[in-house]
C-alpha cells in the first residue's frame, strides 16, 4: 500500500544503497552535479525531495546543485512536485551564508513554474548526536572520531553564543521527512506553500538542563568559546549570531512535531 520511491545515489554498491533496496526503494545512480543524469533519474516521477548540505558545499556549491535539481526537474517534462528543504529565514536574503543560498533557491523555485512546497527547518536536534556535523571540514574530521562529544560541545557553544533567554528553534530530522511525505500526499493543500518545521523552541540553558537530566552528562563551560568559534568557524558564528537576534514567534506546522524533550528522552 506504499508509494514507489526512487532513491538517488552516487554509490550504488554502498551500504546505504543496499539498505534502501531492502526497504523496497528503486535505487538510481545520479549526482546533483550532473544535470543530464538527474534528468534521466527524474523521468516519470511525480515528486522530488531536494536538499543540499551547505556545510559541505559552501554557498556557491549549494546554489549550483540546487539549481541543477530544478533544471533537471523542468527538463524531465513530467512537472514533478518539488518539496525543497530550505531553512528558517530563507524567505529572503539575510546576509548569512548558511541562509542566503537557500533564499536564492527559494526564489528560483518560485520562478520555475514547477509545482513546489518549501520546508524551513530550524537547527537539527539530531546534530547533537552527531547525525551530521555542521562545522568546517577540518573540524568535521576531528569530531567524526568523537561523536559522543558532539552534543555537549554544540550545546556549550549555543549557551555561550546565543543570548540568554533567546529561544532556539529545533527540528527532528525524522519530522522533516514526515512533513515532506505529508506535502506529497496533500498537494491540494501544500502546493505553493512554505512551512516552518519547528518542533521545539527552548533557550540554551533549557537545552543543557534537559540534556543533563536525560543523559546524566554535564555540559562543560569552555573558556572563550565565542571568540574561538568566530575564528575557527565564522559561518557558524554568523548563523548563531543571526539566530540570537530573531524575535520569538510561534511556528505553526501542518502535523504534530516532536519536541526536544520528547526527542532527547527517546534516545
Amino acid at each position: 500500500g506504499g508509494v514507489p520511491v526512487r532513491a538517488l545515489t552516487r554509490s550504488p554498491e554502498g551500504r546505504p544503497a543496499a539498505d534502501l533496496r531492502r526497504r523496497g526503494a528503486e535505487v538510481a545512480v545520479a549526482d546533483m552535479g550532473d544535470v543530464a543524469a538527474l534528468t534521466r533519474a527524474f523521468a516519470g516521477v511525480g515528486g522530488v525531495f531536494s536538499v543540499q548540505n551547505f556545510w559541505d558545499l559552501g554557498l556557491d556549491g549549494e546554489i549550483r546543485l540546487g539549481t541543477n535539481v530544478i533544471e533537471a526537474a523542468f527538463q524531465a517534462g513530467s512537472r514533478p512536485h518539488i518539496v525543497y528543504s530550505a531553512g528558517l529565514g530563507s524567505e529572503r536574503l539575510q546576509g548569512v551564508a548558511a541562509i542566503d543560498g537557500k533564499a536564492a533557491l527559494e526564489r528560483l523555485l518560485r520562478d520555475s513554474q514547477l509545482p513546489f512546497t518549501i520546508l524551513r527547518p530550524g537547527l537539527f536536534m539530531d546534530d547533537f548526536r552527531g547525525a551530521s556535523l555542521p562545522f568546517a571540514p577540518v573540524i568535521q574530521r576531528v569530531l567524526r572520531q568523537h561523536r559522543p562529544l558532539v552534543g555537549r560541545l554544540f550545546l556549550s557553544t549555543l549557551r555561550s553564543v546565543v543570548p540568554e533567554g533567546q529561544g532556539i528553534p529545533l527540528t527532528c530530522l525524522a519530522d522533516l521527512g514526515r512533513v515532506a511525505v505529508w506535502a506529497f500526499q496533500h498537494p491540494d493543500i501544500a502546493l505553493g506553500q512554505a512551512y516552518d518545521v519547528v518542533g521545539s523552541v527552548d533557550t540554551a540553558a533549557q537545552l543543557c538542563e534537559l540534556w543533563e537530566d536525560a543523559l546524566g552528562q554535564p555540559i562543560p563551560k569552555i573558556p572563550r568559546v565565542k571568540l574561538a568559534i568566530r575564528i575557527a568557524h565564522p559561518r557558524m558564528a554568523d548563523l548563531l549570531t543571526w539566530l540570537g537576534r530573531q524575535q520569538a514567534r510561534h511556528y505553526p506546522a501542518p502535523i504534530a512535531l516532536k519536541t526536544y524533550r520528547d526527542w532527547l528522552f527517546s534516545q
